[in-house]
């Protein structure tokens, strides 16, 4: 029902950018100049059904640019046409605001150009090749059987795509070493590739390993994002990882629940289910919860006899880009960082990657570590 409510709206806003970026061409190439602008747009869309590497990568760039170009545009067009319906009512006439906006657009746009390559030369690096390690400390309510802290490493939303280097999941297999975490959780949205191209990371990705696991849950991308919708075949051929589709398990010194993501579960006709179905038997160890998008508990989890220690989520990429990552906190509750949903510790992580453009400009690619207590 939300996609239905979603689409029209996508719609809309791609009708309003093309209306307004007539004016950026010259007359004659108004129209068409317009709609092939809005187009290469939806090419950050469409190229993750390309098989071939390089076609794929060359339509990802073009969709990239186009993808930044255009929400900086489209929240210029709002205030600049603010500006000249308030000169309406100030008594400008019409045909001044139309030559106005015809005088002034092109310089506009060229800016708005200019600012996004900015973005792309400023952000682009580090969102492609790095990532920050983070570490943070917390109690729980339940303190975990251990001596020391029980080391939890967290990570989501990698989006393999055309864009993806290998060097960075390089990096993260080689962090995690380092690190040494007693577990890995990984929540969701892998992929936006085909199986054959993710089966080059295989060697990389057997090698995530800790003592307690690897626990992943799945996001929204493993379902009508991904191409093939193979992703889960793929996951399902490594030893070293355990998927959690609505499943908890346990071990001596926590349990760990992983939901399906809403929009996997709609499409798979699934539905959720119920989280006092997925209480684990044990109270004496922390439950901690991976919830792919940080929307709290769901309406029938009430009048829980227990609620999670703590929960982790991904999907919002803190916005990834600004302006989106100030747009992105009237989207969600917790779009980043700590904090409680429906009275349970919380974390929302920026992620390790990001879908679209490869660009991060007001947030950061990060592996988190907490340090339980």
């Amino acid at each position: 029902m939300k996609m239905l409510l979603f689409i029209p709206v996508i719609l809309a806003i791609l009708f309003y950018a093309w209306w307004r970026l007539r004016f950026v061409f010259p007359r004659k190439y108004r129209y068409p100049g317009a709609l092939l602008f809005t187009l290469c747009f939806a090419a950050s869309f469409f190229y993750r059904g390309i098989s071939n590497d390089l076609i794929s990568a060359i339509f990802a760039a073009i969709g990239s640019f186009c993808f930044v170009f255009l929400t900086n545009w489209l929240l210029f067009c709002i205030f600049w046409d603010l500006f000249l319906g308030i000169r309406r009512l100030l008594g400008k006439r019409k045909l001044a605001n139309k030559r106005l906006r015809m005088r002034k657009e092109p310089l506009f746009a060229s800016a708005i150009s200019a600012l996004t390559l900015a973005f792309f030369l400023i952000g682009g690096p580090a969102a492609i090749f790095n990532f920050k390690v983070v570490k943070i400390k917390e109690n729980l309510s339940i303190k975990p059987k251990e001596d020391g802290p029980l080391k939890i490493a967290l990570f989501s939303d990698v989006h393999f795509d055309a864009l993806f280097q290998k060097i960075k999941l390089e990096k993260i297999v080689d962090s995690l070493r380092i690190l040494r975490p007693d577990a890995v959780f990984l929540v969701g949205d892998i992929a936006d590739v085909p199986i054959g191209k993710l089966r080059t990371y295989d060697s990389l990705f057997s090698q995530i390993n800790a003592p307690l696991g690897f626990y992943i849950a799945v996001g929204n991308h493993e379902s009508f994002m991904n191409p093939e919708g193979r992703t889960m075949e793929w996951l399902q051929s490594f030893d070293n990882a355990t998927i959690l589709l609505d499943e908890t398990v346990c071990n001596n010194y926590f349990c760990v629940t992983g939901r399906l993501d809403p929009q996997y579960a709609q499409r798979h006709a699934a539905g959720r289910t119920p989280l006092k179905d997925l209480t684990p038997p044990d109270n004496s160890i922390p439950w901690l919860l991976l919830d792919h998008q940080p929307s709290g508990l769901d309406r029938g989890d009430t009048n829980l006899t227990r609620k999670p220690d703590f929960a982790f989520s991904g999907h919002t990429h803190a916005g990834q880009f600004f302006p989106v990552t100030i747009i992105i906190k009237f989207v969600w509750p917790l779009s980043y960082g700590l904090g409680k949903l429906d009275d349970v510790p919380w974390f929302v992580t920026s992620g390790i990657g990001q879908w679209g453009p490869p660009l991060r400009v007001g947030s950061h690619n990060e592996l988190v570590l907490f340090l339980f207590e």
